[in-house]
Formats: structure tokens, C-alpha cells, sequence
């Protein structure tokens, strides 16, 4: 039976694979027209030289008649410059043809770029939404691994909660930035039949929405490649990941901790590193943030994770309330684990956290 989110998910995919299909149909098309307007354009330029060429033999018919106007009648001199008008007038309106033509060439590869653009990013969506349920399952799979076996209802509770926690994340992320490029296409398409001067302008806004987008889908597609914790410990494994967040989003990151993890079953070590995982993530999508400094400690009884966020208050209060929203998945893995997560200390830009996880 299919679920409320894994519906919205499949209907999501659904529609991004017809604006696919419709994207690559209208680059075929484009194509077809580039080369239409090519050829045109060289039929033009023949047809400029040959025009331009008989221009200058109708030049030197006149400066031959203007020399010696006693040997010509008035006919052949009306002849000659009725002739030479015609061929001006002629190669006029085919240098303005063939420069009308090169525009419209120029705008419809314009186009024909920003829509691979989109597409690409369409793509890389796509195959964001068909991983995603597999990543779930995966995921779902590793967490059963704890030390007590999970019931069948908890398994189905733990796989739904994290296919809503995904489904929230498409349309908080990708499926909104993809609205936002569909509107921003249109506004372009508009402005230039009506006002191509500010065309640039709504170019750059929309290029700077593409680069946001694909920038958090390839945050999103890194979160759920499956973790090597068993190979390279906790540590390791957030170092790896912070370190591309931060090769991403650009900004400062320092991590220390244990280089093992004995004192962590599997189930601990998999929930810790998905919590901060999944924190850090939101963070960096502020857009705000300027380092990070996370350290890792294993107490006796209790795992602490101790966060030092360098950007401004309210951008990290808001990531911090997403992150953590009542009924998410966050609150529901933190009551599980019976983990506890709190603000330590608050000035200007510098925001300190803790998350204690007990081990018994």
C-alpha cells in the first residue's frame, strides 16, 4: 500500500520526468530551428555579396557616366542611376534581414543553454527522488542493526518518518527552487518580446537560482550516499562529509574526536552521525553560515557532541527550528535515544550547542 509521503514523492517524480520530456522536445526543436536560421544566414551573406559586388559595379558605372556625361543620353544616365538605387536599397534590406536572423540566432542559443542548464538540474533531481526511497530503506536496514531487534510496527513507524522527513526536504528544497526557475523562464521569455534591455538583468537572477539549486541538490544527493562508518569510524566520516559541506557552501570547518569508536554500538554510532548530519546540513543552507567547530567526546556513559556555529543569531535560530520542528523526525530519533539537545551560549555571531547521547 503506498503511503501518503511516498505518493507525493512518486507524483513529484511523475511531473519532473514530463518536464523533462518537454524540455528535451523543446531543445530538439530549438536545434531544428538553429539550423534553419543558419542556413538562412549563409543564403543572406551569399546574397549580401553578390549584391555588394554588383553595388560596386553600379559605383563605377556612375563615376564612368560622371566623367563624361556628353557621350551618355539621358536615359541610359536615369538607367544607370535608377539601377544603382535599386542595389543600394536591396543590399540595405538584406544586411538588416541577415542582422535580425544573427539576433534571433543568438537569443535562441541563449535559450537552448539556459534549458541544459535546467535540465541538468532536472536530472540530478530526478535521480535525487529515485534514490531517496532506496537510500530510506537502506538507512531503515542499518538502524535495525541495534543491539535489540526492532518490532515489525517500530520498523514501519522508523521507515515512515523518514520517508516524510525526505519528502520534506524535496519540496523544501529542489521541488521550490524548480517552481522558482519555472517562473523565472517565463519572465524571461516574456521580457524579451516586451522589454528586451532588462533581459540580462532576469538572465542573472536566474542563473543565481539555478546555482542555489544545484548547490543544495548536490547537498542533498551527498547526505544520502550510504556512510562508511565501519570503514573509517564516526570522525572520519563527519570530517569527510563537513569537509565537502564546506567546500560547497564555503565556509570554515574544524572537527576532533576519538579516531575509534568502541564505545558505540552501530545503532548509536548510525543515529549520531545521521543527527549531526542532518544538523550541519541545514545549517550550510542558511547560505549564512562562516565556520563550524564540532568536537566529539565518549564519556563513560553518554556520547557529547559539542557544536560552535559562526554565523548570525537569527539565521541559526531559524535553521536550529526547522531542524528540530515538533513531530519531525529529529524529535522523534532524539526521544528514542533518549538524547537531549540544548543551547549552551549565545554573542554576536558565535552560537555554542550540545547533544548528549547516553551509551547504557
Amino acid at each position: 500500500m503506498m503511503t501518503r509521503s511516498s505518493s507525493t514523492i512518486y507524483e513529484l517524480a511523475d511531473r519532473l520526468r514530463e518536464i523533462i520530456a518537454t524540455i528535451r522536445s523543446e531543445l530538439a526543436q530549438m536545434s531544428r530551428s538553429l539550423q534553419e536560421i543558419s542556413l538562412l544566414l549563409d543564403q543572406s551573406a551569399s546574397e549580401a555579396e553578390r549584391l555588394n559586388q554588383r553595388e560596386l559595379q553600379a559605383s563605377a558605372r556612375l563615376r564612368e557616366i560622371e566623367a563624361n556625361l556628353e557621350a551618355y543620353s539621358r536615359s541610359e544616365i536615369r538607367d544607370a542611376f535608377r539601377q544603382a538605387h535599386e542595389v543600394t536599397i536591396r543590399l540595405f534590406m538584406m544586411r538588416n534581414q541577415a542582422e535580425q536572423l544573427q539576433e534571433r540566432y543568438d537569443a535562441l542559443e541563449r535559450e537552448q543553454e539556459r534549458l541544459r542548464r535546467f535540465l541538468e538540474l532536472a536530472e540530478q533531481v530526478l535521480a535525487y527522488f529515485e534514490e531517496q526511497v532506496r537510500a530510506a530503506e537502506r538507512r531503515t536496514r542499518l538502524l535495525g542493526d541495534a543491539t535489540h531487534t526492532l518490532s515489525l510496527d517500530e520498523m514501519i513507524l522508523a521507515e515512515e518518518a523518514e520517508r516524510r522527513r525526505v519528502a520534506r526536504q524535496i519540496i523544501d528544497g529542489p521541488a521550490q527552487a524548480l517552481s522558482t526557475v519555472l517562473l523565472d523562464v517565463e519572465l524571461c521569455e516574456q521580457l524579451l518580446a516586451r522589454q528586451p534591455d532588462d533581459v540580462p538583468q532576469a538572465l542573472e537572477r536566474l542563473r543565481e537560482t539555478i546555482a542555489r539549486a544545484l548547490l543544495d541538490t548536490r547537498r542533498l544527493l551527498y547526505e544520502l550516499r550510504p556512510p562508511v562508518l565501519e570503514e573509517l569510524g564516526l570522525t572520519q566520516t563527519l570530517k569527510r562529509y563537513l569537509g565537502e559541506l564546506a567546500r560547497l557552501y564555503g565556509f570554515t570547518v574544524e572537527l576532533t574526536g576519538p579516531e575509534h569508536d568502541t564505545p558505540l554500538t552501530p545503532a548509536i554510532q548510525l543515529a549520531l552521525y545521521r543527527l549531526l548530519q542532518e544538523l550541519t546540513g541545514v545549517l550550510a543552507a542558511t547560505r549564512s553560515l562562516k565556520g563550524l567547530t564540532l568536537s566529539l567526546q565518549y564519556e563513560p556513559a553518554q556520547a557529547v557532541a559539542i557544536l560552535d556555529v559562526q554565523a548570525p543569531g537569527e539565521a541559526v535560530r531559524q535553521a536550529i527550528a526547522k531542524w528540530q520542528s515538533p513531530g519531525s523526525v529529529v524529535t522523534e530519533r532524539l526521544e528514542r535515544l533518549g538524547a537531549s539537545f540544548s543551547e549552551e551560549s549565545q554573542q554576536d555571531e558565535q552560537t555554542r550547542f550540545r547533544l548528549l547521547v547516553p551509551l547504557a
